[in-house]
């Protein structure tokens, strides 16, 4: 099952250090070349690293694999896509590139948002004889209409694909590196993949972008996951509501392991927060109806889908009494002050402590009904050992650096 995440926000590159380096490339002595981008997604108060990893021969051999777009035949019938190849040397000409699936995929478009859209419909308007308006070229940022026919080609050139994790670190990289976007927001999209160390036995996370949009200025930087989570009547805790204000869901999302070839069971912990005792009654019920959900009093394990806000960093929160110190609360008392002065003169809202969890936020698409009832037993959710755990000895191995 695939993870998708969304983010909204300002991209960098982090400093190289002994113990991080952010972007290399590793040659074998079998001729294989590996190259590896972390770069990091700047959303609001959060910092998250995303991943590119890409490799190919040293000589450009070998090929690249790909999967068919869907199509319908003469009768009507839908046909599903299928494997196929394409050489490596041929990525950016083959005929077949035409051919690939969406999600095979690497994007990046560097157009203003429907900016294009608005260029393409100026052009077929001309092409029919209608002149353009002074204010449609002017949504455009043009002034002729002489102007739309090269204004299109550069718009659709802003726009890159790739098929190979190979070229798409590279142009990111290079993206990043010129200087030219770095005040300027992007929409990010991709999955969040889990993978397990049977070594350690360790799961670790990695966010792998997969579309990369530029947003307008004022888009509101965010950043969330989607997760099927699974959970049984173990689930729950509601042990920290008192000490942190928030329930705890322990439970799990499959999601592919390389290795063993199948879905495992990565452990998730999503966090609700529970409402405070000035809040309206329809936040407080709207809670409780939440808590509802998440409490199993069976054996059964429930399966409900999840938006979540991704929080990794420290977050501004609103100030309040217990904050202040006891001169500003005597004041406050005497009447001299009141909170909301306060607020104003130190900006409203200060940093708390660096929080890193996911914070529930909704239900996500196609769970209008609720929870659902699995088939799953316990012993679903225990991973099984892999019988040959070897590591090819020119296969860098992933778990050494913990700055993953």
């Amino acid at each position: 099952m695939s993870i998708p995440f969304e983010m909204v926000g300002k991209l960098t590159i982090g400093k190289e250090s002994e113990k991080f380096n952010p972007y290399e490339e590793k040659k074998y002595e079998s001729g294989w070349q590996k190259r590896s981008l972390k770069f990091n997604a700047i959303c609001g108060d959060n910092r998250h690293m995303l991943v590119v990893d890409g490799g190919c021969f040293q000589d450009g051999h070998g090929d690249v694999y790909l999967f068919s777009k869907g199509s319908v035949n003469n009768n009507g019938k839908r046909i599903k896509g299928s494997n196929f190849t394409i050489p490596f040397k041929e990525r950016f000409t083959s005929s077949k590139l035409a051919e690939v699936a969406e999600f095979k995929k690497f994007v990046i478009d560097l157009e203003k948002p429907n900016r294009r859209y608005l260029l393409k419909g100026l052009a077929d308007k001309i092409h029919e004889g209608t002149s353009a308006t002074d204010e449609e070229l002017r949504a455009v940022g043009l002034t002729a209409e002489s102007e739309v026919t090269e204004a299109l080609e550069k718009s659709e050139n802003r726009r890159r694909e790739f098929v190979t994790e190979w070229d798409y670190a590279e142009f990111i990289k290079k993206l990043i590196d010129s200087g030219k976007y770095k005040d300027k927001k992007f929409r990010i999209k991709g999955n969040l993949e889990y993978t397990y160390s049977d070594k350690k036995e360790r799961f670790y996370s990695n966010f792998i972008p997969t579309r990369i949009y530029l947003v307008n200025d004022d888009e509101v930087e965010s950043s969330t996951a989607t997760f099927e989570l699974l959970y049984n009547k173990e689930s729950l805790d509601d042990c920290s509501i008192e000490e942190k204000g928030k329930y705890y869901i322990n439970g799990y999302v499959f999601d592919y392991d390389k290795q063993r070839k199948d879905n495992i069971p990565c452990p998730v912990t999503v966090a609700l927060p529970t409402p405070s005792k000035d809040t309206d009654e329809k936040t407080k019920k709207t809670t409780e109806l939440y808590v509802k959900q998440f409490t199993v009093a069976d054996d059964t394990w429930k399966q409900l889908g999840v938006i979540v806000n991704l929080l990794n960093g420290a977050q501004k929160v609103e100030i309040d009494e217990s904050m202040l110190t006891e001169f500003q609360q005597d004041m406050i008392l005497l009447g001299e002050l009141t909170l909301d002065d306060i607020r104003k003169e130190l900006g409203g809202s200060v940093y708390g402590d660096r929080i890193q969890e996911n914070q529930f936020m909704k239900l996500s698409r196609g769970y209008s009904k609720g929870r659902q009832d699995t088939v799953y037993q316990d012993e679903d959710f225990v991973i099984k050992q892999i019988e040959n755990d070897e590591v090819p000895e020119e296969v860098e191995d992933l778990f050494d650096d913990d700055e993953l």
